[in-house]
């Protein structure tokens, strides 16, 4: 699937139950502490859970708690409040493909496995042994038909090129030679890209058929 870039490359950490009791019975001035903290003290007992807190959070606890340790018997470190939170990292955002387009991926890697299959596994099958693409046959077959396109192909581009040079000369009267033979050279290059065109787009309609209708052979012995 498409993987959008990461948007907010910030690090939170989802505060424990030791950290949040802390927050609320130790840190009695907020005035200069940033958001994560604050929202901690204010929030619901019931949201409290769901506060995330940043980097600058954690320096500013850490910096809080080098005066506590000064001003109280009690040592209480960063570290011990932190080590069961979890860290949550920046995740880049996944966008879900087309279902249609999911859908013919898989079939298709599904028939380009079993094709991949089948030609790894016929040699030691004797009823898979010879499939239809080594018969001489379908090689045949296969020229005659890149024969046909190649010469159709031919045929097009001279005919085009017969009724620049010749045909219009027929419809609107005596013409100059130079100005036929351009006529002629450009109607071939006309036929001669559109058939490239449509020449391509046969090929490939047929190999995409020829892809899906693959054939699927019954295995005829037991593994």
């Amino acid at each position: 699937m498409p993987v959008e870039p990461i948007t907010d490359p910030s690090i939170t950490i989802k505060p424990s139950a030791k950290l949040i009791d802390f927050v609320l019975k130790k840190v009695t001035d907020t005035s200069n502490a940033p958001e994560g903290i604050v929202s901690l003290r204010t929030s619901k007992k019931d949201q409290r859970s769901s506060v995330l807190l940043k980097v600058k959070d954690v320096k500013w606890l850490n910096a809080y708690l080098e005066k506590y340790r000064k001003n109280s018997e009690e040592n209480v470190y960063i570290h011990e409040l932190l080590e069961d939170a979890d860290v949550l990292l920046p995740e880049p955002t996944i966008t879900p493909r087309n279902p249609e387009l999911e859908a013919r991926i898989q079939r298709l890697t599904a028939r380009q496995n079993a094709r991949e299959y089948e030609a790894m596994t016929k040699s030691v099958d004797p009823v898979r042994k010879r499939l239809p693409e080594d018969t001489i046959a379908y090689q045949m077959k296969e020229i005659n038909r890149q024969l046909i396109a190649v010469a159709q192909f031919v045929f097009s581009v001279i005919a085009g090129f017969t009724f620049g040079f010749l045909g219009v000369e027929l419809i609107v009267g005596n013409l100059d030679f130079g100005f036929r033979l351009l006529l002629g050279i450009i109607c071939g290059l006309v036929v001669a890209l559109a058939e490239i065109y449509f020449l391509a787009k046969k090929l490939n309609e047929n190999m995409y058929d020829d892809f899906i209708a693959m054939p699927t052979y019954k295995k005829m012995h037991q593994e």
